[in-house]
């Protein structure tokens, strides 16, 4: 299910709002991430020389003319654009759930944990949903005039809302149930652009997803579809090593390469064959890519973008190390 809801934001939440008022004023972390709205004459403070050029680039790109990092200012042709975004995409994702799954198959609200699921792999599809619905909501938020730290918390508010929504209408599914561990999974997840904003060294760590038909999928035996193919799916947490290098290092690694640690399982078992192999937990080790340090143009849409594609792992040369060594040319 965590897959299913991960695609499913990426497919069709690019532009959720969330209507906030809180947090208007400036306080110190808005003061620490206002460099464009600060007066001239003001003396400029450095969040953090680690990531400095990473956190200034940020800063330069606004999303209208006049936005004030510090204090909101709602433009409202954009809250009723994103706002009926919302509703019809919440409407779309509430449709397809409650035929894919829910239907026919409801019972009492119960609480039902699986630690042994897919041998806890889709944790990380819970935290990988969980984040990418913050930052979406977060852009959403800011692109309609909220403040920055506004659009932290309400991008905050809209991932993890979302995710435990999805929960608790499993509470009521017989084949399913409320899962407190996924639950937990989603709010760290939504809550990992929060810890980006107020601990910018964050900002080298970042979720990612990638996906290759599995064999089943391939076959035809798979006869679910695509976002629930959870052999096909692999979850990675990219770190993106030029950031974290001392600055004499620098020089001698690309500020565009990275490299990124993936989970997976495979040999699931297939409901519509029978068959039920032992399961196994692949850990991976690939190269990763910076998409904010290769592709071009500085305005707001063009990094929201970038930022974006940032949750997708592309194919890179990788080695499986767990639970035994395979070397891979490129892995999808």
């Amino acid at each position: 299910m965590s897959s299913s809801r991960s695609i499913i934001f990426l497919t069709l939440l690019i532009l959720n709002p969330v209507f906030l008022r809180a947090q208007d004023g400036a306080d110190s972390s808005d003061s620490l991430h206002a460099h464009a709205a600060s007066s001239a004459a003001a003396p400029q403070r450095t969040p953090f020389s680690l990531h400095e050029g990473r956190t200034i680039d940020s800063l330069r790109a606004l999303p209208f003319e006049g936005y004030d990092p510090a204090r909101s200012q709602w433009q409202w042709p954009r809250v009723a654009i994103v706002g009926g975004v919302l509703g019809a995409t919440v409407t779309a994702i509430h449709l397809y759930q409650q035929n894919a799954w829910w239907q026919d198959r409801r019972t009492s609200f119960h609480f039902q944990n699986d630690p042994d699921y897919a041998l806890n792999v889709d944790k990380a599809g819970h935290v990988y949903g969980g984040a990418l619905g913050s930052f979406i909501g977060q852009k959403s938020l800011e692109w309609s005039g909220a403040s920055r730290s506004t659009a932290v918390w309400g991008g905050f508010a809209m991932g993890a809302l979302f995710e435990l929504y999805v929960e608790f209408e499993d509470g009521f599914a017989q084949d399913w149930g409320f899962s407190p561990g996924d639950a937990i999974a989603d709010v760290i997840g939504a809550a990992w652009p929060v810890v980006q904003y107020y601990v910018p060294y964050a900002e080298h760590f970042q979720p990612k997803y990638s996906y290759f038909p599995s064999q089943a999928f391939r076959d035809g035996t798979h006869k679910g579809n695509a976002i629930d193919d959870y052999e096909g799916q692999t979850y990675w947490m990219g770190v993106h090593v030029h950031g974290l290098l001392p600055r004499s290092w620098q020089s001698y690694w690309p500020e565009w390469l990275g490299l990124a640690v993936g989970v997976s399982v495979r040999n699931m078992p297939h409901w519509s064959t029978g068959d039920n192999p032992p399961m196994e937990r692949n850990l991976i080790l690939a190269l990763d890519y910076d998409m904010t340090k290769i592709l071009p143009g500085d305005s707001w849409l063009m990094r929201a973008l970038k930022e974006g594609l940032n949750f997708i792992h592309f194919p890179a040369p990788a080695i499986r190390i767990s639970p035994n060594y395979v070397a891979y040319g490129l892995y999808f």
